[in-house]
């Protein structure tokens, strides 16, 4: 069944109420039921039934969500206890004196986000908990901890041909290739060519590393970090974290030592990459589910090293550990609803179609000389109103590809503008799985994570639009530098002129005493 512009208000409706009401819940709640009512010819009985049967428990049934699910839910349990025992408050009070302000916290972020590049959806949760207590500490806002934990999530997955976001587009890229009888080259080879045109996962890495680094931010970002160095306050008042906090000096947390946060994250870390060589990564693509698997198992094999580590310096008894523990399981159940519910309204977007209606009435503009820039904004819009990168591709590497391979286009560049307009909506999109993630590592409010971070996404869109027209003309690797010089200028004289409006926060002297 045809549903024209019926399909796209599921979508729109989702990203309107979040915005105007800032309940992420109510306003996917609402946006799921309506698409469902859509579904079932406007019968809202019926739609409500299609909501909860085909939806919602389809999308519990899925063996990766419920992977995914039970994954962040011991995570959760982990990290209260890693909190409770006062190992991170510890390794707060080391680092600060080597990582004494905020570009420096936030540096580290950027970087660790950089390390754990084999996984988009297990990155935030890696990467949050360990720089939670020190960006507290040094008044980062929990807006650009979001921020930056978002950007080392799909933009540096897109770029690795070993994992699944690799895999995934090498072989979109050579099924078109098959079809098109082309065997000078593989899908690995499109691939590997087209990193350097991959513009928008680059520069949203180096703007996340320029902004952590010089300060710069600018918008409704430079609000939110005024906020927290002026007040202290890294949340805003009124806003809803998306998991529970997990603050350092509590009441009944615990003197720990250092060794109490260090030793359970190595050995996470040595169990995750001993699974991972187990599955010769290196060489060979490593199944989602595996990949879940290690995560899991790396959690439950730190989780029991802390266990023991708090028992031997007589921090709990093991029933008091395991009280921690299941409280802090607890706190996931917010941040697993947001993510049920944002599954929920994929579902609802693929059966009205939406992607399929965007191309159809945006078909007519796939003019030859304009295809890499027609594609990225394509794959923009339609990755915005779906949440998935994964799905933009699908659509659209059938769609671009045979088109650049009759008019002689560059294959790697049009490849890239498609993967980059995936990554768009991907990155920001507020009903998006890592835009999710990214909010419950940083225990940040997932509308003000969207509204800062929107501003950021966009310039670098704006920048990666421009690129693509001149890579038409020139498809040098140079143009790579030419894009990065480009933002600098622009990020600067963005940040100038929020300086002249907001003004700009100062370290107050006792941040780190």
């Amino acid at each position: 069944m045809e549903y024209g512009i019926l399909s796209i208000i599921p979508a729109v409706l989702a990203i309107a109420l979040a915005m105007i009401t800032k309940n992420i819940v109510v306003s996917l709640v609402i946006s799921v039921f309506v698409g469902s009512t859509i579904i079932c010819g406007w019968n809202p009985i019926a739609g409500f039934l299609e909501m909860t049967h085909t939806h919602i428990f389809a999308a519990l049934s899925e063996p990766s969500n419920m992977q995914a699910l039970f994954m962040m839910t011991i995570i959760s349990g982990f990290i209260a206890l890693l909190t409770s025992s006062g190992g991170a408050g510890a390794f707060t009070s080391m680092v600060t004196k080597k990582v004494n302000t905020r570009a420096k916290c936030e540096t580290g972020i950027w970087l660790g986000g950089l390390f754990v590049w084999f996984t988009d959806s297990g990155n935030s949760l890696i990467v949050g908990p360990i720089f939670e207590a020190l960006a507290e500490k040094l008044r980062v806002s929990r807006e650009k901890f979001a921020y930056i934990l978002d950007c080392t999530t799909s933009p540096i997955c897109s770029m690795i041909p070993i994992i699944g976001w690799g895999v995934t587009t090498i072989s979109l890229i050579q099924a078109e290739l098959d079809n098109a009888a082309i065997t000078e080259v593989s899908g690995m080879d499109v691939f590997m060519q087209a990193i350097p045109f991959n513009y928008y996962a680059i520069l949203t890495l180096f703007m996340a590393g320029l902004l952590a680094f010089t300060q710069w931010d600018y918008g409704p970002m430079l609000k939110a970090q005024n906020r927290s160095m002026k007040t202290g306050k890294t949340l805003r008042d009124g806003g809803v974290p998306m998991r529970s906090e997990n603050k350092s000096g509590s009441d009944n947390e615990k003197e720990g030592k250092v060794s109490t946060m260090v030793i359970p994250l190595i050995t996470l870390l040595v169990v995750l990459f001993a699974f991972l060589f187990s599955k010769d990564f290196l060489h060979e693509r490593v199944a989602g589910s595996d990949l879940r698997t290690g995560i899991a198992s790396a959690f439950f094999a730190a989780t029991i090293v802390l266990i023991i580590m708090c028992l031997k310096d007589k921090l709990y008894t093991f029933t008091e550990c395991v009280t921690i523990y299941t409280k802090g399981c607890a706190n996931a159940m917010f941040m697993c609803i947001v993510l049920v519910l944002a599954w929920s309204l994929s579902s609802v977007t693929g059966t009205l179609n939406t992607a399929g209606y965007l191309i159809e009435i945006s078909s007519g503009f796939l003019a030859p000389s304009m295809l890499p820039l027609v594609m990225f904004i394509l794959g923009a819009i339609m990755s915005f109103a779906t949440g998935t990168s994964w799905g933009t591709m699908g659509v659209l590497m059938p769609l671009g590809l045979p088109v650049a391979i009759d008019m002689g286009a560059s294959l790697p560049l049009v490849s890239a503008a498609i993967v980059g307009g995936g990554l768009f909506g991907d990155h920001c999109s507020p009903i998006s799985d890592t835009t999710v993630l990214a909010s419950i590592g940083a225990s940040c409010d997932h509308v003000d994570h969207f509204e800062t971070q929107m501003p950021y996404a966009v310039t670098v869109a704006v920048i990666c639009g421009v690129m693509f027209i001149l890579a038409g003309m020139d498809t040098s690797p140079i143009m790579l530098a030419v894009a990065a010089v480009i933002l600098t200028a622009v990020v600067f004289v963005l940040h100038k002129l929020s300086v002249k409006k907001y003004g700009q926060e100062k370290t107050p002297g006792n941040v780190t005493e």
